[in-house]
């Protein structure tokens, strides 16, 4: 079982920061972000939340080793 970090954007960022998905907050600590598995049942749950908060431009995405695997739409 791989885990990724979870990052985020939120509309007049510049860079994509570590998010804690339980506190729906960007974090400056990696010890505090997020870790999912890269599922399909993952991606579902991270493109719904997007879409849930479609008027703040957020937009989610699963990284391991600084490698992009997933991000929402």
């Amino acid at each position: 079982m791989e885990w990724y970090i979870v990052y985020a954007k939120f509309d007049g960022c510049k860079t994509f920061k570590a998010f804690d998905v339980s506190e729906g907050r960007l974090v400056g600590n990696l010890i505090y972000a997020s870790l999912m598995e890269n599922t399909e049942e993952t991606r579902k749950k991270l493109q719904k939340l997007a879409d849930l908060n479609w008027r703040c431009n957020l937009i989610l995405q699963l990284r391991r080793k600084n490698k992009v695997c997933f991000q929402t739409k």
